[in-house]
């Protein structure tokens, strides 16, 4: 057994709870009355990590926009990680609107974080690495109050502990 306990800090949706969102997205489109005789799609790009919203511009396309964050956050997604951009209207009326999904911490923002883990009181490291910070210590108690006190801070990102070891 390792005589050290440690946990990662991660800004990451869970991806299925997000593709589980925009299908029901997908779904309540096909069957709500007040949507129904518009051309409406829903695309998603996994490589960029990318939301597609096409729906004629207005009304219809911010009753789309709040369906969309709805279902996320039924999903236990948090609507930090969506970030809706402009919509851009083209011919005929017709709105497109991009949401970007964040993950992943950026430098500046991790470093804020390990700088504000390491003020605790608790006797814990404080490691970047890449897109996640692994805080290690050799009590468990110490762990669970930065986890704690992680929780209710607010650095701009959703914040998430995973790899609890």
């Amino acid at each position: 057994m390792p005589k050290d306990s440690s946990f990662d800090i991660v800004s990451e949706p869970d991806w299925a709870e997000v593709l589980n969102g925009i299908d029901q997205t997908r779904r309540e489109v096909s069957q709500r009355y007040d949507f129904r005789g518009h051309d409406i799609t829903v695309d998603y790009d996994a490589t960029a990590k990318v939301i597609t919203l096409e729906a004629p511009a207005g009304m219809v396309m911010d009753a789309l926009s709040t369906v969309l964050g709805e279902k996320m956050a039924k999903r236990g997604v948090a609507l930090g990680y969506l970030e809706f951009g402009e919509v851009s209207v083209s011919g005929m009326d017709r709105g497109r609107r991009q949401v970007r999904l964040r993950h992943g911490l950026e430098s500046q923002v991790a470093k804020t974080i390990q700088k504000a883990i390491r003020a605790l009181p608790a006797k814990v490291d404080v490691q970047i690495q890449g897109d996640a910070l692994r805080v290690t210590a050799k009590s468990k108690d110490d762990l669970q109050s930065v986890i704690s006190w992680m929780k209710g801070q607010d650095f701009g990102v959703e914040l998430s502990p995973t790899n609890y070891r």
